[in-house]
């Protein structure tokens, strides 16, 4: 991966979850965080996000906020400074063996590209994500996966029981984080959010800087161990908290600036 010419003034390095963590209960930033990212974007402290939504969801919920730099899809696709430095594209081939294995137990799958998503059939298990989320359900466009490329897949599937096999079946070929009690994400096999920060820091030349991260749920789990200091919400499971160096408030009770100031990143 080739190093850009950056701003190499930083002082530490911030890495946001969005959803349960940085958005509040309407999916959006509050004024609170709003103004703790700008803080720390004068302090000379880059703060960045790194989430399960595509680079398009990113920029448009986090605009005025002058973040520039993202871990989008998983690890799938990722920027520093508004430049895309690493994608990583999933083989049709593999698309359509997950697809006929997925459709033999009825769930669905959705295709994201760095700006769209689409699915072959809505499914209630869709319905109930998106809107929880706050965000759009997807296209229906059957043959969209062999005409874009597409960087993660969404499996939509609320039978538990049934994870183990898909992880069994495609152990040398995806990583499964189950997201949601509707959802797992699909990613390509060793690509994360553990292995996206990795790149990015790898880029900004900042490897003896100090790195932080807060987040919520089980694909936090892989950013917690790719910082120097994992922050976990208040409203993350036990086995999330875990994984954690320190756990701060919920994210609907000010927990990021209560972290941020612990960590005196904040005055």
């Amino acid at each position: 991966m080739k190093k850009r010419e950056v701003m190499n003034h930083y002082k530490a390095l911030v890495f946001f979850d969005l959803d349960g963590t940085l958005l509040d209960a309407d999916s959006e930033i509050s004024k609170e965080n709003h103004q703790a990212i700008l803080t720390l974007k004068k302090n000379d402290i880059l703060p960045l996000i790194a989430s399960g939504r595509s680079p398009k969801e990113i920029n448009q919920i986090t605009k005025g906020t002058l973040i520039d730099s993202f871990v989008s899809l998983n690890g799938q696709y990722n920027v520093v400074e508004n430049k895309v430095v690493s994608k990583h594209v999933i083989p049709l081939k593999l698309i359509k063996e997950l697809m006929r294995f997925s459709e033999s137990f009825g769930h669905s799958l959705v295709c994201y590209t760095e700006t769209e998503y689409a699915t072959r059939y809505l499914t209630e298990s869709m319905e109930k994500l998106y809107q929880l989320d706050h965000a759009p359900l997807p296209q229906i466009a059957p043959d969209f996966y062999k005409e874009h490329e597409i960087y993660m897949l969404y499996l939509f599937s609320e039978e538990v029981a049934k994870d183990l096999l898909y992880q069994e079946k495609f152990s040398d070929i995806f990583t499964f984080f189950r997201d949601s009690p509707y959802s797992l994400a699909v990613v390509l096999k060793g690509q994360s959010k553990k292995a996206g920060i990795k790149e990015v820091i790898k880029t900004l030349d900042l490897d003896g800087v100090p790195t932080y991260a807060f987040g919520d749920g089980n694909n936090d789990i892989g950013m917690f161990e790719a910082v120097d200091t994992a922050i976990a919400m208040d409203n993350a499971s036990a086995h999330v908290k875990s994984h954690a160096d320190y756990i701060t408030k919920s994210h609907i009770k000010d927990g990021i600036r209560l972290g941020l100031k612990q960590f005196k990143l904040l005055d």
